[in-house]
């Protein structure tokens, strides 16, 4: 069944077009609505990390360029290539957020384009209460038929807090029969592959490869190649990205070609 409206939560400027994007795509081309909101897309003030220095070094920019302007632009472009509509959070990546203590949340690793989180930071609930108000807020003025978000395979602070809200923003959707999937986490889940662990009163279905044709993969291909200052990172030597999700791709087909994987989210029945 062909969704009408189709909400997908990203975590940030460029997740749901790695992961997602010809899926997107072929919802669009099959006429539906397709809209990204993208949680952690908000400009932060400097004075910024050593992380986020070192990673606005990687991605080409001087210190006195504005990253999330410059990377929301990418997003524009690349979602306008698939056909789908945008809006941007004001969420700040990890990169950009303090611990209560005033330390970074996220260190730069030396000698290596690697982050670390810091160990001992306690979970945030009161962002995830957040990124939920904005999420109900975004369904209530979308009314979606199919919401998609990221499953969180990657351990990352901001992947796990978009899956989690979207998930506690469930229920007001679900009182409108609106499904919601997770999408594997691309190009990431390739390199680091983990487990999916759910908040308390969810589960997973069994997962779906939904297969892409020629075009629309070809399209998507196109749609990463926006996110330039993402690819100095994630293609280029012995990094061949596109190569990569080809193979990985292909590997999941049951029939040997291009597609993407989502999961279906089921209540416990404990959770009503």
């Amino acid at each position: 069944m062909i969704p009408r409206r189709l909400l997908a939560i990203s975590p940030h400027l460029d997740d749901a077009v790695l992961s997602l994007g010809a899926s997107l795509a072929q919802a669009a081309l099959d006429g539906a609505e397709v809209l990204v909101y993208t949680v952690f897309a908000g400009t932060a003030p400097p004075p910024y990390s050593a992380a986020a220095e070192r990673m606005h070094a990687v991605w080409g920019l001087s210190p006195e360029d504005d990253a999330p302007l410059h990377r929301r632009n990418e997003d524009i472009a690349a979602l306008a290539h698939l056909g789908l509509a945008y809006r941007h959070g004001r969420f700040l990546d990890s990169i950009y957020r303090r611990l209560p203590d005033g330390r970074w949340l996220t260190d730069h690793v030396e000698g290596g384009q690697k982050l670390a989180v810091a160990q001992d930071s306690p979970g945030d609930d009161g962002l995830v209460a957040e990124i939920r108000d904005d999420i109900e807020a975004t369904v209530a003025e979308f009314e979606p038929t199919l919401i998609v978000t990221c499953a969180a395979v990657v351990d990352h602070p901001d992947n796990l807090a978009t899956r989690d809200a979207a998930l506690a923003a469930f229920s007001a959707a679900r009182a409108k029969n609106v499904p919601i999937r997770l999408w594997e986490d691309l190009p990431y889940s390739m390199f680091n592959p983990g487990t999916i662990e759910l908040p308390a009163g969810f589960r997973l279905g069994t997962s779906e490869f939904e297969s892409a044709t020629t075009e629309t993969w070809k399209r998507k291909r196109e749609a990463v190649e926006c996110y330039s200052s993402q690819l100095a990172m994630l293609n280029g030597r012995n990094k061949n990205l596109f190569a990569r999700l080809d193979e990985h791709a292909r590997k999941n087909s049951p029939r040997g070609g291009f597609g993407e994987t989502t999961w279906p989210v089921l209540l416990d029945e404990n959770n009503g």
